[in-house]
């Protein structure tokens, strides 16, 4: 059956159950699927009529990206060699003494070609590139060799930590959630732009109990926002606006891969009522798509959460406010957490990213704790501290048990 959310998707139900038995996308001329023993079977027969070319198992290159599935089911992603690859811009030596000279059209054209292929790497594996290369992108019309050489140093970092993977995490369907984080940036005298992150990731129903659980990164950017937004309070309303909206969509899609029958064409509606709709006994659970979104923004925390008049003079504001209520009414519920524990900070601002490269490391996470020991965590060596200790005793509580 093809999908309605991606034409390029196709999935295969046994026709006595209906359970999902695989999943096959396509990208031109290559293919990537998985499934079970009936999927292998149908596989098999579907190649008499159209022959295959080479097929490889569990650990492969994908369109440059370095896939190897681990016994536990888990999948591993990565482009370290493809990352290694890229060449960086040669400036010549004086050229780098007038830094705010503009660069001329073949040194723009270079460019353009490095942030095209450092973005296709920052689109399917290295998360903590998105604010680099979303502000270079916005400077690309009037660059100077000071961003030439920004462009460079991108590149640096990439190669710096090219082994950075993602992780797919082997996590029963019954059990699976999705947890998001929204963040933004305001414009400043140094960047007059605001800038929108997100990362969404799926992860297990007991991250509500605010312990350590394994997550899985499953879409994240960084892009400008494209209309003036007068105050922190403004960005950040318009970032979790557009984080939830793509969130609905992912929500649906996963939905609608275990349950082709649901009524995709009314979101709201559907929405709403995800939990009595999977019919097959292999799915059925009491909250199958419940989902967390956080933020660090106290204030739009308590625009959004609190049933009194909002405190807020920019009424466009509140119509957006409005609006992700309307979100969270549809089985979405919204957390604060402080700044040491936002994963989207790094993704709208260029920063060190080590806490979201460490987190993509262990593959697990924890939401939130005691708002003492989240203050505890400003700092970047205290943070690595809690985020490493606490997955640590999880995994032990979790090995005992």
């Amino acid at each position: 059956v093809q999908s309605p959310f991606d034409p390029c998707l196709h999935v295969l139900k046994h026709p006595n159950t209906g359970q999902l038995e695989g999943v096959l996308g396509l990208h031109v001329d290559d293919g990537i699927c998985g499934g079970g023993k009936y999927f292998m079977e149908k596989l098999e027969q579907l190649e008499k009529t159209y022959p295959f070319g080479s097929k490889k198992l569990r650990q492969f290159t994908f369109t440059g990206i370095e896939m190897n599935q681990l016994p536990d089911y888990s999948i591993h992603m990565s482009q370290s060699k493809y990352v290694r690859a890229i060449n960086p811009i040669q400036i010549r030596p004086e050229r780098k003494k007038s830094i705010d000279s503009p660069v001329t059209e073949e040194e723009r054209q270079e460019l353009r070609a490095l942030i095209g292929s450092l973005q296709y790497s920052s689109v399917h594996t290295r998360p903590d590139l998105s604010s680099r290369l979303s502000n270079l992108q916005s400077s690309i019309n009037k660059a100077t060799v000071d961003t030439l050489i920004q462009g460079n140093q991108a590149l640096h970092e990439a190669k710096k930590y090219h082994e950075t993977t993602i992780k797919i995490q082997s996590i029963p369907v019954t059990d699976f959630r999705f947890l998001a984080f929204s963040d933004a940036s305001f414009a400043s005298k140094t960047n007059p732009n605001s800038h929108t992150g997100m990362i969404i990731m799926g992860t297990h129903k007991d991250i509500e109990k605010n312990i350590s659980c394994p997550v899985s990164p499953l879409a994240w950017g960084c892009k400008k926002i494209q209309r003036v937004v007068t105050s922190t309070l403004a960005a950040e309303t318009v970032s979790l606006n557009s984080v939830l909206d793509q969130l609905s969509w992912m929500r649906l899609c996963w939905a609608w891969l275990l349950d082709t029958s649901i009524n995709w064409k009314q979101p709201s509606t559907t929405l709403k009522t995800l939990p009595t709709t999977f019919s097959t006994a292999t799915y059925k659970a009491q909250n199958p798509t419940e989902c967390i979104t956080a933020t660090d923004c106290k204030s739009l925390f308590d625009l959004v959460t609190r049933t009194a008049m909002p405190n807020c003079t920019e009424f466009r504001t509140q119509l957006n406010a409005r609006s992700i209520k309307d979100y969270l009414s549809e089985g979405v519920s919204l957390r604060w957490v402080h700044s040491g524990a936002q994963l989207a900070d790094s993704l709208t601002k260029i920063m060190e990213n080590v806490f979201l490269r460490e987190t993509l490391q262990l593959g697990r996470y924890k939401l939130h704790d005691e708002l003492e020991v989240l203050k505890s965590r400003a700092s970047t060596r205290n943070r690595l501290k809690w985020l490493r200790s606490e997955n640590q005793r999880d995994a032990n509580i979790d090995c005992n048990e």
